[in-house]
């Protein structure tokens, strides 16, 4: 449940000025949060294991945007 609150609250924006472009992580909103909240592990061990999978995207991406900046 942290790398889903973690996941939803650690979005950035990106300006598209530069040679390299990363793409901007999407916000799920309120929402997506208020459902994660009541869905539990058992249940939807897909969905969770896609979450996980998003979290390291936004890892990714953050990396990604960090490297820009580090060129600038």
């Amino acid at each position: 449940m942290s790398a889903v609150m973690l996941c939803l609250s650690s979005c950035k924006t990106t300006s598209s000025e530069g040679a390299s472009f990363c793409p901007v992580y999407p916000i799920a909103g309120e929402k997506v949060a208020q459902e994660l909240k009541n869905a539990d592990y058992a249940s939807f061990p897909y969905t969770w294991e896609w979450i996980g999978r998003i979290n390291k995207l936004r890892q990714e991406l953050e990396l990604c945007q960090g490297s820009k900046f580090l060129k600038e």
